[in-house]
């Protein structure tokens, strides 16, 4: 009938089950057809995030648990607080200075989470006023990506500042996130050694970018000492590095602030091949609300190479890299070098009265009387390659550097890496020793005394030639029990 048409396909499945049916005799059920599951589609109200979220789900490999291959490893963590990147592992027992820190941070700012995070660990602790009870933390054997993605999704609706602090600040992981960081906060001590160590960690990773720069200073006696540090160091840094610095109130004992990990993840086996906690804080940086100034990177110093060579090579190299026709290039923005004058003519006393003939003698003997005649000041700096050297003010306010040759030119290779020494770090030898008014931008002295046996070797004969370096000999004279020590010019 015309009524009852039917398709190809139901004809053909009606003549093999006939087939079939006369083959087997009608041992087996007659098999019946199923159709094909019905598609589903995505529900409307999902957005074109969660849908490609989902189909990156069901494309990617198969895991031991489900549970675990469904959650990325790098969620986009939104987050309205500021996020801060702390630097303090230049100085000793940092961990404590970041959540001094942290702590009073939580006094004027809310509720601050530290974020710290290393290789093969990552700890996450929450700052707030007052004592509230806290949930026990969550303390995991194993970089877990999906609990530490939702520790911080959850913390991210009730934090108002972030700070990540990263123990180990060299390692590519940690450099790749001072470079997507908006904001710094470096830590510094108030003497001259903390001082001197905040700005060396400043200029190691001053390649990495220009974010925006704070300065907080720790263990300060008053506001007056830590706003002396702070313009010490904002002043070197926008000088030699091109970068200027905010002040932070100094770093103070906070009462009334309670402290609660909240997660510690630390993998005790060998470093994993895949490290989702960096995916994970790169995500937070990157959606922090905080803007990031970048205007490239920041001019560097050219630093002096030291190869290895022989002894005498090397002395005689680092000698000569100091003459001012060497260094017409400035070694630093906004510093012109000037080229070092003759010393004046003024010279120690002929004869100098010695109680013994050692080096160390000889040396303070000079010293004792130069600064008697106005030559130079003493200071209390040493350079650490040649401690027995005397380092002095002269009165042009340009540092000098007093030492002995020693036997056989023994000590001319030290005294080479500490006139090195001095020329890189002269303006840090200044902010050291305000009082002594010390010119920067001047070339480094040396004053060598070489005794005169020693002035016909080859390596004194371009040191002759170096503006820079003053060679003076000397003889020892001997005269019933007194002994003396003549000075004359090389």
């Amino acid at each position: 009938m015309a009524s009852e048409k039917r398709t190809l396909s139901e004809i053909s499945h009606l003549f093999l089950s006939e087939v079939r049916q006369k083959q087997t005799g009608s041992a087996s059920p007659r098999p019946v057809r199923i159709a094909p599951p019905k598609t589903v589609e995505p529900q409307t109200d999902m957005t074109p995030q969660e849908v490609a979220e989902a189909l990156e789900i069901e494309t990617e490999p198969s895991a031991p648990s489900v549970q675990s291959s469904a959650v990325p490893l790098h969620p986009a963590i939104a987050s309205d607080a500021p996020a801060s990147i702390i630097l303090a592992s230049h100085l000793p027992d940092p961990a404590s200075r970041v959540r001094a820190y942290a702590r009073q941070l939580a006094e004027s700012s809310g509720r601050v989470a530290l974020v710290e995070i290393d290789a093969t660990e990552i700890g996450i602790t929450c700052f707030e006023r007052g004592h509230s009870q806290h949930a026990d933390p969550i303390i995991l054997g194993d970089l877990d990506a999906r609990q530490i993605s939702e520790t911080i999704a959850e913390l991210g609706f009730d934090v108002d500042r972030w700070l990540i602090s990263l123990p180990n600040p060299r390692t590519p992981e940690a450099r790749d996130l001072l470079k997507a960081a908006p904001h710094w906060v470096l830590l510094s001590k108030a003497d001259d050694d903390g001082v001197v160590a905040t700005y060396r960690a400043l200029k190691g990773l001053a390649e990495l970018g220009k974010p925006r720069l704070s300065l907080a200073v720790v263990d300060a006696k008053d506001s007056a000492e830590a706003a002396t540090v702070f313009h010490k160091l904002d002043d070197v840094s926008r000088r030699f590095l091109g970068c200027p610095m905010e002040e932070q109130p100094a770093v103070a004992a906070v009462t009334q602030i309670s402290e609660q990990l909240v997660i510690h993840c630390r993998l005790s086996g060998q470093k994993p091949a895949s490290m989702p906690q960096w995916k994970i804080v790169a995500a937070l940086l990157q959606n922090a609300s905080a803007p990031r100034k970048d205007t490239g990177p920041i001019a560097m110093e050219q630093p002096m190479k030291i190869t290895e060579k022989a002894p005498e090579a090397e002395a005689k190299q680092s000698f000569e890299e100091i003459k001012p026709t060497t260094a017409a290039e400035p070694l630093a923005p906004k510093m012109t070098l000037r080229p070092a004058p003759q010393m004046e003519e003024t010279q120690p006393t002929e004869v100098i009265d010695l109680s013994d003939g050692g080096d160390e003698a000889i040396l303070q003997a000079v010293v004792r009387q130069g600064g008697a005649d106005g030559m130079w000041v003493q200071c209390p700096v040493k350079a650490p390659m040649c401690p027995q050297a005397v380092l002095a003010v002269g009165r042009d306010q340009r540092l000098v550097l007093l030492a002995m040759a020693g036997k056989g030119l023994a000590e001319v290779r030290s005294i080479g890496l500490a006139l090195r020494w001095m020329n890189e770090n002269r303006e840090l030898i200044r902010m050291a020793l305000p009082q002594l008014a010390i010119d920067a931008a001047a070339l480094p002295m040396v004053r060598l005394l070489v005794d005169h046996a020693d002035l016909s070797a080859e390596l004194i004969q371009p040191l002759l030639e170096s503006a820079t370096v003053t060679v003076q000999a000397y003889r020892k004279l001997k005269w019933g029990r007194k002994s003396g020590l003549l000075l004359e010019a090389a």
